[in-house]
């Protein structure tokens, strides 16, 4: 049994492969399978999670910084990386949102 299942989400794994809709199964605070589009019936988890709609990825997404400047001299954006932040979205204007963009 994971500790958690994630059903449904559009997984956007970090590799640069297209996205693609499927659960996802944790346990001890490693991914454990990944099913394409859903796991076997026989994977359960003590948590479930509905994620129909919603972006899963590895790490932490962060929508809010003020990289604009910062990219130019530091392609890494080095100070994110160090807490854990695999994915910097820059939104160039509020009226562009997309619709997954809840902030």
């Amino acid at each position: 049994m994971a500790d958690i299942v994630i059903r449904g989400g559009t997984v956007v794994d970090g590799t640069g492969a297209p996205t693609r809709v499927a659960d996802v199964a944790i346990k001890d605070g490693k991914i454990l399978a990944i099913g394409s589009p859903h796991l076997a019936a026989d994977v359960v988890g003590a948590e479930e999670v509905d994620a129909t709609g919603l972006l899963v990825c590895p790490g932490w997404v962060d929508c809010h910084t003020h990289y604009d400047a910062q990219v130019g001299w530091d392609p890494t954006m080095s100070p994110s990386c160090w807490h854990g932040v695999t994915t910097v979205v820059f939104v160039s204007n509020a009226s562009h949102r997309q619709s997954w963009y809840r902030g």
